[in-house]
């Protein structure tokens, strides 16, 4: 409106003034028709990075997760995959290249990149962000131990009695322990590791689930509550402490908290799917644009 009254000065009642006015203006209203909208992020949405294949290669995309469903579907360079970090901004993942083989972070467009920890072994590693994203982790490399990584100093620390920690783990909304999958075969469970004293305690397991393994844990970031899926693919919620097991939803496998840790998103085949936290109606959001491997979720900023 300043502007306009600016303009509007420079008429003094000539035909001369009348006419620049009128240039001008014109020249105002184009700019702001035709100037791009910068729309906000919905506190309901997230960014989605998700993992598959194609004819047998490697392929990853992130998409936005709205009210409504998946949209804005990106492919990003990333044939190996990775962990979204929790600001939806970057990448953490496991090069997985025989050449150079390591633990690295970059950009969404990896348009920047950054090595982090020189790795080894058969299989990828599973890499995860603290909380604080100041911290990685990852695990199923070469000694099947969880490691913390300190993005500041570099110092990688594995941790010890969580073998074998094969993939699958998630930090607690502090970042002061890590709950993870270990064991083998019908013995699989879930155990949780306290940072700062080292001491692990078993979640789940053949104790309340006899034969049927569990797998895929995840933390929510915003309440001691801890997601997975069983053997019969059934998806649970369960209190850190082991308190109030309860059985949420069928069909499921990779369960990931919302970011705001009211819903849980899982896969059901194809279908990239929602529940609450406390169970209820199942939404279908859509299939995600590769399907195969895991997805991870983040932020929109």
């Amino acid at each position: 409106m300043r502007d306009v009254l600016d303009v509007c000065r420079l008429c003094r009642g000539t035909p001369k003034g009348i006419a620049v006015v009128i240039g001008v203006l014109a020249a105002i209203l184009t700019t702001r028709l035709h100037a791009p909208v910068l729309r906000a992020a919905s506190a309901s949405e997230m960014r989605v990075l998700s993992h598959g294949y194609v004819d047998g290669r490697g392929k990853s995309a992130t998409a936005i997760v709205g009210p409504d469903g998946i949209s804005n579907i990106t492919d990003i360079p990333f044939p190996h995959g990775g962990e979204i970090s929790p600001d939806g901004r970057r990448i953490a993942f496991d090069t997985c290249d025989r050449s150079n083989r390591a633990i690295a972070i970059a950009t969404l467009d990896n348009s920047e990149s950054r090595i982090i920890e020189p790795v080894f072994g058969e299989s990828c590693a599973t890499v995860r962000w603290a909380p604080d994203a100041a911290r990685l982790s990852y695990a199923g490399a070469y000694d099947y131990l969880l490691h913390v990584v300190d993005l500041v100093t570099g110092a990688d620390t594995a941790l010890p009695y969580t073998f074998p920690a094969t993939g699958w783990h998630a930090w607690s909304p502090r970042g002061d322990a890590i709950v993870y999958e270990t064991g083998r075969g019908g013995a699989r469970r879930i155990d949780i590791i306290d940072l700062a004293t080292w001491r692990t305690r078993q979640l789940v397991g053949p104790q309340q689930f006899g034969g049927c393994e569990v797998w895929a844990p995840d933390w929510s970031p915003a309440r001691d509550r801890i997601a997975f899926t069983s053997c019969d693919r059934k998806l649970y919620v369960i209190n850190a402490d082991g308190s109030e097991l309860r059985h949420v939803a069928a069909s499921a496998y990779a369960p990931r908290w919302s970011t705001d840790g009211e819903s849980l998103l899982f896969l059901s085949g194809r279908t990239l799917a929602r529940i609450p936290a406390d169970g209820g109606r199942v939404q279908n959001l859509g299939n995600l644009p590769y399907y195969g491997g895991p997805f991870s979720v983040g932020a929109v900023r």
